[in-house]
């Protein structure tokens, strides 16, 4: 317990100073009222932080004695299953959550309406996905019994993503703690299944079923919390034919981006499953596990904050673009001090697997490059929902998808899977940055995004 509690003081401490920074404090009192509530959005951060510390740590030790357990090649056959049942993820949710809390936002007298369309389309979905998915696998001549059963197994966790539409209700209405302790709970006791599983050396198959697991308890816990401690009870949702319209309508470009991005995100693994081989994928996998943990600092943040970041757009529009400019510099700030400790400890990082994983620390270093137009582009894709321009996250992830599977074909053949990372590195900057100079509504994107590489209104420090 000690430790969630650190990882919670520590997330909210950092909150803290970067809400002192960007001189929020009057305005959170504003929004919030001015009995102290403004510090709901701080205890907001602080659960998330907490989660996803808990996430990184029971992550990174759970997977290092994984990896060490199978081997580059089993645990690669686990992650060209997983990346391949991922395609597939966009299906579920229409790519409609980058609007979702923007419409519970702004349309809070219909939130039964929302909620309800939004739960109904998200369960056929899932049940289309795995459809496609054991449709595939069944007619498949390439894929071998082991690859097939393990994809199968995996996809069955699409039945309990519906129940994501609970986490993103406590965390539009900065209610994070009754999701992150769902999420925590579900962790902590797949996590010890996971080293009971190892201990026994029980089968690769043994482990894509605790993938599931996971799921199955946080989506069980997430609705109890919501019976137990929400007055808008689950007996008020509605499906309405005008609402599952208005979404298939607006989502459907974003339903295109979703699926390009995860293709583009996922593809590579894929690529080098096909072109090279499973060890192949295990040691590249090896590597995007720690090059994927500071996301999750973009994901904490950007999700605690867009309630706050909606309210100043619709209200105080100039506030709302300085802070975009500041908080795209911080985020910038923090990807170069992460990527000078990996160029001079990506080796010893590396180091925590086992030695036939030792290849990945390259590829680690490449991963940490592409990081930083990750987060340059921390808050791209809030503006463009805010905006209404979330059209053009179809154009972007559509040409760089096409151009980071282009990429892969050019660049695996030469250079192993440090291509590959080559590729997704070189893809990233394209996908987050250049491409926004082309359309003149994203070039503001591109000059905020451009400034922030150079952050001199950190430095300068930041004036109301």
């Amino acid at each position: 317990m000690k430790v969630f509690q650190d990882w919670y003081l520590y997330f909210g401490k950092f909150a803290e100073i970067l809400f002192h920074h960007l001189a929020l404090k009057d305005e959170l009192r504003e929004l919030f009222g001015k009995e102290g509530r403004h510090r709901l959005l701080l205890s907001n951060i602080s659960w998330q932080g907490l989660e996803r510390g808990s996430r990184i740590l029971a992550g990174a030790f759970t997977g290092i004695l994984l990896a060490a357990y199978l081997g580059p090649g089993p645990l690669g056959v686990y992650s060209y299953a997983l990346s391949f049942v991922m395609l597939f993820a966009p299906i579920i949710n229409l790519g409609y959550d980058t609007m979702l809390p923007r419409d519970i936002l702004f349309e809070k007298e219909k939130w039964n309406e929302i909620l309800g369309s939004s739960a109904l389309l998200r369960f056929l979905g899932s049940l289309l996905a795995i459809l496609f998915i054991w449709g595939f696998t069944w007619f498949s001549t390439s894929l071998d019994p082991e690859m097939k059963t393990m994809i199968r197994v995996l996809s069955m966790s699409f039945l309990f993503y519906p129940f994501d539409i609970f986490d993103v209700w406590f965390r539009v209405t900065l209610k994070s703690k009754n999701a992150s302790i769902s999420k925590i709970i579900a962790l902590v006791l797949m996590s010890s299944l996971k080293l009971y599983l190892i201990w026994i050396k029980a089968p690769l198959i043994s482990f894509g079923w605790l993938y599931v697991g996971e799921f199955v308890v946080n989506g069980i816990l997430q609705f109890v919390f919501y019976l137990n401690t929400e007055p808008r009870k689950l007996n008020q949702w509605v499906a309405t034919p005008t609402r599952i319209t208005f979404v298939l309508k607006e989502a459907w470009p974003l339903l295109v981006s979703a699926f390009s991005f995860m293709v583009y995100n996922r593809i590579d693994q894929i690529m080098i499953g096909n072109m090279l081989n499973t060890k192949e994928v295990g040691i590249f996998a090896a590597a995007g596990k720690i090059s994927d943990l500071p996301i999750a600092i973009i994901l904490v943040f950007n999700s605690a904050l867009y309630p706050y970041l909606a309210n100043n757009f619709k209200k105080r529009p100039e506030l709302f673009l300085r802070q975009y400019l500041l908080i795209t510099e911080i985020y910038t700030v923090m990807s170069y001090m992460m990527l000078i400790v990996i160029i001079f400890g990506g080796n010893w990082i590396i180091g925590i697997y086992p030695h036939s994983f030792s290849a990945a620390s390259i590829v680690l270093k490449i991963n940490f490059i592409g990081l930083v137009f990750i987060f340059n582009a921390g808050l791209r894709n809030s503006y463009l929902s805010l905006t209404g321009n979330q059209k053009y996250l179809l154009y972007t992830t559509v040409a760089s998808m096409i151009l980071n599977i282009l990429l892969n074909f050019m660049l695996i053949p030469l250079y192993g899977i440090n291509g590959a990372a080559w590729a997704s590195t070189l893809s990233e900057c394209f996908a987050l940055l250049l491409i926004n100079g082309v359309f003149p509504k994203m070039r503001y994107i591109f000059w905020v995004q451009a400034k922030g590489f150079m952050p001199l209104t950190l430095l300068r420090g930041y004036n109301k």
